[in-house]
């Protein structure tokens, strides 16, 4: 199934992907609280790309979490929160601190929250990741398609 690419996501064929075995690197280059801001930003850098900063905390105390841009790497740097495995975080945006919109329950039984690839609330286009600490379940939607890694190939 040939993807094409939309805003928001660019495919690269052939270049070196922190995912082993993928034959394309996916990387987010935009997403976007549902206020329009955007998370992507030169403040943490994987490698020649931009990464995706969120808000998190809880009761007691705030945070922020870097997030890899590469569709597959799991990468997660906390700055600011001491994350305690299993723990459920409120994912925010950092800069207007509205709350990331749930999406779905997680097969662990935290809840998917949705960033989006578009400046605009769109559930065709967004990214979703688990707000469980220690959970790597994520999910990208492009234009309604659900772009998922299964052995290492892109379906």
């Amino acid at each position: 199934m040939e993807i094409e690419p939309k805003k928001g996501i660019e495919i690269i064929p052939g270049r070196v992907n922190p995912i082993p075995a993928t034959k394309e690197l996916i990387v987010i280059k935009d997403c976007f609280c549902p206020n329009g801001h955007n998370l992507v930003t030169s403040r943490a850098r994987f490698g020649d790309h931009n990464g995706i900063i969120i808000g998190v905390g809880n009761s007691d105390s705030m945070g922020y979490i870097a997030l890899s841009p590469f569709y597959g790497d799991k990468t997660r740097v906390s700055i600011d929160y001491d994350l305690e495995e299993g723990e459920l975080l409120t994912l925010l945006c950092p800069l207007c601190r509205i709350q990331l919109p749930a999406y779905a329950v997680c097969e662990c039984g935290g809840v998917l929250v949705v960033m989006f690839t578009k400046p605009e609330v769109d559930y065709k286009n967004l990214v979703g990741i688990c707000n469980r600490v220690g959970c790597k379940h994520a999910e990208i939607k492009n234009e309604g398609q659900l772009m998922t890694l299964i052995s290492g190939d892109l379906v």
